[in-house]
C-alpha cells in the first residue's frame, strides 16, 4: 500500500482507466510518424491538454485555449477541440457548406489557420481524400466526431513550452 493513502491510489487507478478508455489513434507507420512529429515539435500529448494554441504565422494571435486530444488519421494529425475552446473572433473567414458536406471551414485573418467543424462522420469512408495514406480501414480513415473542431498542428504554435519540451529541430512549415 502506498504511503499516500487510498485516495491517491484511487485517483491513480481512475487516471489509468481514463487513459485506457481512449485508445491511441496512432496505430500504423504513418500515424506513428505523425505522433512523433507532433509530440517532438510542439510537445503536445495525444490525450489533450490546457495548452494555449496560437497561429504559427502570427504567434500573438490566440486560436484556442486547450484541446481534447490529437486525432492521428490517414490524412494527417489534427487537434480536436470543443467549440468552447476556440477563440472564434480570431477565425473571421467562414465557409458554411451544404448539409451533405462533412465540415464547415473557418479561417484566420491571413488564412494560415484553417479550422474544420465536423458535420458528418467519416466512419464509412475507408480512405482519406487525395494526399493521404490509403489504409482501406473498415472503421473509416479518421476518428472525427460530429460537432468537434479540428485544426492541423502544422499551422499552430505553442508559446511558453518548458525548456525540457522544446525541440531543437526546426519546425516544418506547411501551407
Amino acid at each position: 500500500i502506498s504511503s499516500d493513502g487510498p485516495e491517491a491510489l484511487m485517483a491513480t487507478a481512475s487516471a489509468v482507466e481514463s487513459v485506457e478508455a481512449t485508445p491511441s489513434t496512432a496505430d500504423s507507420w504513418n500515424r506513428l510518424r505523425d505522433k512523433e512529429r507532433v509530440e517532438g515539435e510542439l510537445g503536445l500529448a495525444e490525450s489533450g491538454g490546457p495548452n494555449e494554441l496560437f497561429d504559427a504565422s502570427e504567434p500573438s494571435r490566440l486560436i484556442a485555449r486547450g484541446y481534447r486530444r490529437v486525432v492521428f488519421g490517414d490524412h494527417g494529425p489534427y487537434l480536436e477541440l470543443e467549440p468552447s475552446q476556440v477563440v472564434w473572433e480570431n477565425l473571421p473567414e467562414v465557409i458554411l457548406k451544404p448539409a451533405h458536406a462533412y465540415y464547415d471551414e473557418y479561417y484566420s485573418y491571413k488564412g494560415f489557420v484553417r479550422l474544420y467543424k465536423q458535420k458528418r462522420s467519416v466512419a464509412h469512408k475507408r480512405n482519406p481524400p487525395a494526399g493521404g495514406v490509403r489504409q482501406n480501414r473498415s472503421a473509416g480513415y479518421a476518428d472525427y466526431k460530429v460537432g468537434m473542431c479540428y485544426i492541423s498542428p502544422d499551422c499552430l504554435t505553442v508559446q511558453g513550452l518548458p525548456a525540457a519540451q522544446r525541440s531543437n529541430e526546426p519546425r516544418r512549415w506547411k501551407r
